[in-house]
């Protein structure tokens, strides 16, 4: 399903795009857990080896091989995402309307999130290690902030991440929303003769 089929009727779409393939995959595959599943899993084959070398493998000490397997379940989450990020980037899309930013996202089932303009507090613009060598970026939109059960801050939005273009749709948002913002604050029937629909810029003239 691609994303195009969930905007209403009356929106029109401004850009659509999806991540940089070599980026994302990399992303997925040297990303933090990367480290996390290298350490546990050189602790856990340095138990296996340490053990057997000194027990032997008999029926009495093979009760440790399913409690291993179990053990390296940070190691199977790693693999699982790094056999998935192909299957991830594929189903990865992202859209902007003339009413709301969306995101499509899933590997065995599909995911949209839409977030209108009104909804966005803030717009911010990342580059990491891969996307500068690379020269792509990340999008963040945050749309409101919610307190987990530890008390820590969540921010709630879309990212849009390792876009090419990633300076024009952030120009693009911003740009967007703030005309979107002129129009709720001044319909086309209070607005002022001199500044007539989107595009509306600051005149320091009318202050004097």
């Amino acid at each position: 399903m691609k994303i195009e089929n969930f905007k209403n009727n009356n929106e029109t779409v401004l850009w659509q795009g999806k991540p940089n393939k070599s980026v994302y995959i990399k992303e997925q595959i040297f990303s933090p857990l990367f480290i996390f599943a290298f350490v546990w899993l050189c602790f856990d084959a340095a138990f296996v080896i340490g053990f057997f070398s000194f027990q032997g493998l008999t029926l009495q000490t093979a009760f440790i091989i399913p409690f291993i397997i179990l053990h390296m379940l940070p190691v199977w989450l790693y693999f699982f995402k790094v056999i998935t990020a192909f299957a991830k980037w594929k189903h990865t899309e992202f859209m902007v309307t003339d009413q709301a930013v969306y995101s499509l996202t899933g590997v065995f089932t599909i995911n949209c999130t839409r977030k209108t303009f009104q909804e966005i507090t803030n717009v911010s613009v990342h580059q990491g290690i891969f996307d500068k060598r690379h020269d792509v970026g990340d999008i963040f939109i945050i749309t409101g902030i919610t307190t987990g059960r530890n008390g820590r801050v969540i921010n709630q939005g879309i990212n849009i991440v390792d876009i090419e273009d990633y300076l024009t749709v952030y120009k693009l948002i911003t740009e967007t929303g703030r005309d979107i913002f002129a129009d709720t604050m001044y319909p086309n029937d209070l607005r002022p003769d001199q500044n007539h629909g989107y595009k509306t810029k600051y005149n320091s003239d009318n202050k004097k």
